[in-house]
């Protein structure tokens, strides 16, 4: 029970450091935000991850308690504007308070994608566009959106922890 309570405590106090470290490295960028979102990432509380909403954009940074360099933040633009009248739709509604309205819309080759990014992307390289979650997003003739999730390229679980553990030494 110590050992489980001390590091549910250490982990507390570690998230607060890696919230100033964030707040901190915003402010030297200038970066105005609305919200911030901190959160380790897997297996390790070393290496922290922060979801920034910003007035059009989404930011998504990683910052090591080794960092010897400034926290690079990816820029994601929301662009929900691109869902038009699908937005008033109550599956596309779902689907934005499933994702506590952390989410962007992409097209590509004239298909739109729903990002879920409270999770991030599969790859801690700048500007990754492979979220964990990612959905197609299919138009029924009646107007019914329906969500397929993107198929993973096989092993891509294992690179991204492969990679995380790099970046847990530092930039």
């Amino acid at each position: 029970m110590i050992i489980s309570s001390s590091y549910l405590v250490l982990t507390l106090i570690l998230k607060g450091l890696a919230y100033q470290k964030f707040t901190k490295e915003l402010a030297l960028q200038e970066i105005n935000y609305k919200v911030i979102n901190t959160k380790p990432t897997p297996l390790n509380t070393m290496l922290w991850s922060a979801n920034v909403a910003t007035e059009n954009s989404y930011l998504i940074g990683y910052a090591s308690f080794l960092d010897k360099n400034p926290i690079h933040f990816s820029e994601y633009p929301k662009n929900h504007e691109l869902l038009g009248n699908l937005a008033k739709h109550p599956k596309m509604k779902r689907m934005i308070a499933i994702s506590k309205g952390w989410y962007t819309v992409n097209k590509k080759e004239g298909q739109l994608y729903f990002n879920d990014l409270r999770f991030g992307a599969l790859s801690t390289q700048p500007n990754a566009s492979n979220f964990v979650f990612k959905y197609k997003i299919e138009v029924a003739s009646n107007g019914t959106p329906f969500f397929i999730e993107e198929t993973k390229e096989k092993g891509v679980g294992k690179k991204l922890l492969s990679d995380l553990w790099l970046r847990i030494k530092g930039n």
